[in-house]
């Protein structure tokens, strides 16, 4: 085995076995790198311990901002220890921003860089001379990730491993290739339609609504089929409202920052759950479904701006990822909807609705309370990861689902028309 393979088996294991780049189980120091169209954003982290071990004149570093000569030291130190080229020398321009040590469990330094190329030269294509910490400290290796590149379609939430440094391998050349507009595009509707599909709590509120749809209520409570134009005409509204409020607060989230801490905002997602299965179960807003979908598609679109305002892309490229992103996300919508409206519907204009509607009613409502008690606690409950585990088979569920409206729709009319022959 030669030593650049072992090397890259090290590296490999030790990016298996370790937790993000800010809770750290190995001594490994992490920079990622966000491609745009203009410059790169680079994120580095090294451990403070480590750091502090190398180069002992940072032994003060506290938790916070670093400020006053210690900040001039630091990034003094850190202009010495990296650089950016192309291949064939010339310099690109780093701007460090302001690095600060990361509080709680085991500290890092974490600070942004912003790398340029020089004018006509490619952004895709470079060298990377990295030497902190490694100069010093031979069991010390800095792993090298990917973590957007709109181009290249790469949006995933899970970096890609690009390389790893070490003493005595301080460079590393990245070649990203060609890359397109429209790559990136198909990445964000690709992640799109995988967020949304892997989002069981998105898609049961959305369900969760669309189960009364096909109804008329009256006395508080549902009664029969409300006819084929006032279904369509609910339907219609109540996913046109979740699209435009989703959007709003995702466009607002991933472009202008406005953010909520995540927990509240998840605890909201169950809560909407909740209040959509009590609905389903017993009309609470019959004619008002539309206004509550837009309510509460606006908090569920401060999650979804959570997935696309990480990115760090630019403003064209963002604007790009929200329109494939959102694209996505209704694409997979839209599915839900053509697969479970037929047989609601159907279903809708037989006594087999009722129990139907209630079981699903409860079995949503019981869901969504166990994810609310989870969310608001802090809690890791184990019947909420096998609600997850379950909800996992939707789509077979959905189609079994389908079939079964059909067949408790047809078979009593065939049973009808043999007795009357």
């Amino acid at each position: 085995m030669t030593v650049r393979a072992g090397l890259a088996i090290l590296v490999l294991l030790m990016l298996s076995v370790a937790t993000p780049a800010r809770a750290h189980l190995t001594p490994n120091s992490v920079l990622e790198l966000d491609f745009g169209r203009s410059r790169i954003d680079a994120n580095l982290v090294i451990p403070l311990g480590e750091l502090q071990f190398a180069e002992p004149q940072f032994a003060t570093l506290a938790p916070g901002p670093v400020q006053g000569p210690a900040r001039a030291s630091l990034l003094a130190w850190l202009h010495s220890h990296v650089a950016v080229a192309t291949a064939d020398g010339k310099a690109w321009s780093i701007e460090i921003g302001n690095p600060r040590i990361t509080e709680g469990g085991a500290p890092d330094l974490d600070v942004r860089l912003s790398l340029r190329p020089p004018a006509g030269a490619s952004l895709r294509r470079f060298i990377v001379d990295y030497s902190a910490v490694i100069d010093r400290s031979p069991n010390h290796f800095v792993l090298v990730m990917l973590r957007t590149d709109f181009d290249a379609g790469h949006l995933s939430e899970r970096p890609q491993m690009l390389g790893g440094l070490r003493q005595g391998a301080e460079r590393i050349v990245i070649d990203r290739g060609s890359g397109s507009a429209w790559r990136g595009f198909k990445g964000a509707v690709a992640l799109g339609m995988s967020h949304i599909a892997q989002g069981h709590d998105h898609l049961l509120f959305l369900l969760a609504l669309l189960v009364p749809a096909p109804l008329l209520a009256a006395g508080g409570r549902w009664h029969g089929y409300a006819g084929a134009r006032k279904t369509i005409a609910s339907l219609a509204a109540i996913v046109t409202a979740f699209t435009i409020g989703h959007s709003l607060t995702l466009i607002g989230g991933a472009v202008f920052g406005w953010q909520l801490p995540a927990r509240p905002v998840e605890s909201m997602i169950a809560l909407s759950i909740l209040i959509s299965a009590i609905h389903a179960y017993r009309p609470l807003f019959a004619g008002r479904e539309a206004w509550v979908a837009g309510g509460f598609g606006l908090v569920h679109g401060m999650a979804f701006a959570t997935v696309i305002g990480r990115f760090g892309l630019e403003p064209w490229q963002k604007a790009q990822s929200i329109l494939g992103f959102n694209l996505g996300i209704e694409l997979v919508q839209l599915c839900v909807v053509a697969l479970t409206v037929p047989g609601l519907v159907m279903l809708a204009r037989t006594r087999l609705y009722p129990p139907f509607r209630a079981g699903l009613a409860i079995a949503t409502g019981s869901a969504a309370l166990i994810w609310l008690v989870e969310r608001v606690t802090g809690h890791d409950l184990a019947a909420a990861r096998a609600i997850d585990r379950l909800l996992g088979y939707a789509p077979w569920m959905l189609a079994a689902s389908l079939l079964a409206a059909v067949v408790g729709a047809i078979l009593p009319r065939l049973i009808s028309s043999r007795r009357t022959c």
